[in-house]
């Protein structure tokens, strides 16, 4: 027998290329707000206002992978820090989105990471696992 499965996510809207420059956490939910919202993902492609809200994360697994510098391969010395932490540390950021990965319950942003202090950004890696909803909550 053979089996064949592709997984097909129909998502209202982009992430790529927005920047995320706050992050907060209330009541097991993860808020993201935009510099300049999203991307509708129906044509005309507008972007749009907005702030997102993961429900019901396991806010004890969700962690903040901080990788190379853009553009360097070969060994690093990367940072495992929990969203908690990484929220706590820092209060000025930009965090371009680059990637979004999206699997059973489980949400990746891979992109690049801007500080004041630093002018070469860093990869950088969000993941959460949730079983709430994702909520988009937007201007139009």
């Amino acid at each position: 027998m053979i089996t064949k499965f592709k997984q097909q996510i129909s998502l209202p809207y982009s992430l790529h290329d927005m920047v995320i420059n706050n992050i907060t956490l209330k009541n097991n939910s993860v808020n993201l707000e935009f510099e300049h919202g999203f991307t509708n993902s129906k044509e005309p492609y507008t972007q749009v206002d907005g702030k997102i809200t993961i429900e019901n994360v396991d806010i004890n697994s969700a962690c903040i992978l901080l990788l190379s510098p853009l553009g360097k391969y070969g060994n690093f010395n990367g940072t495992k820090i929990s969203l908690n932490n990484f929220i706590r540390k820092y209060s000025q950021y930009h965090f371009e989105i680059i990637d979004e990965m999206y699997g059973y319950n489980q949400i990746e942003y891979i992109g690049y990471l801007y500080l004041p202090q630093n002018n070469d950004p860093t990869q950088i890696s969000l993941s959460m696992y949730y079983d709430g909803s994702i909520v988009y909550e937007t201007e139009e």
